[in-house]
């Protein structure tokens, strides 16, 4: 499994900038986002969001989006408790491809998370949901049998909204049956929009798929969206 590598806060934002060309296309400030060869959009009016992801991933089970989730809000506790994850958190987007176990495989889900979950403090306070986003993304990426890439999630913004971000590596192993899976890289991109929270699960074996997972297009109605986030594998 090659490493991840996850880059400083300042250098992310310049690569962030530096890669907006090859996302944004001929698009205009305020104007929908041009979708780029390659690439698929998914849009969502009542959240001004389109994103732009990999047009061969194609709509799968959002099960895994579920479980990520619950992670992300219950931490340990997710699998022991069931109903939660169902009223904090909806799957908006799943989309993938291959079979787990079956050569090279990918699951990257969207999910919103209900604001109402937590303290109403939280989300009136830029300190205090930077910690919440932080918080989530370190959760969403703690599995049994893999290892966080970095001590820290990474802090930066998307478009001028704060978001968190954090990636483990590793097999993971199943508290039902400790077996142990194959070599996966997963990846969690927490941002706070208006109140709002939305989580992007990245799930793959394969590498460059991990990378362009990465690169793929946040736009929250300017037009130019921006990459998810400014870090790679290699």
């Amino acid at each position: 499994m090659r490493r991840v590598w996850l880059l400083p806060t300042l250098v992310a934002a310049a690569m962030l900038s530096s890669a907006h060309a090859q996302i944004s296309g001929q698009a205009s400030s305020g104007g929908p986002a041009t979708v780029p060869p390659g690439f698929q959009a998914w849009s969502n009016p009542e959240l001004h969001l389109t994103y732009l992801y990999p047009a061969e991933l194609t709509p799968v089970d959002g099960a895994f989006g579920t479980t990520a989730a619950r992670r992300m809000i219950y931490g340990e506790d997710a699998e022991s408790d069931q109903t939660k994850g169902d009223t904090c958190a909806k799957v908006l987007l799943s989309v993938g491809k291959g079979t787990e176990g079956k050569g090279e495989w990918t699951r990257l889900g969207l999910v919103e998370v209900n604001g109402q979950c937590f303290p109403p403090k939280v989300l009136q306070s830029k300190k205090a949901t930077q910690m919440l986003l932080r918080n989530l993304v370190s959760q969403g990426t703690t599995v049994m049998g893999m290892m966080p890439v970095e001590d820290q999630p990474a802090d930066y913004q998307i478009e001028g909204h704060w978001a968190s971000f954090s990636a483990a590596q590793g097999e993971p192993v199943s508290k039902s049956d400790l077996q142990t899976g194959e070599q996966q890289l997963i990846g969690l991109a927490a941002v706070q929009v208006a109140g709002r929270i939305l989580g992007w699960v990245l799930e793959t074996n394969d590498a460059a798929m991990f990378n362009r997972l990465l690169g793929s297009g946040v736009d929250f109605g300017t037009g130019k969206p921006e990459p998810l986030f400014g870090g790679g594998v290699r």
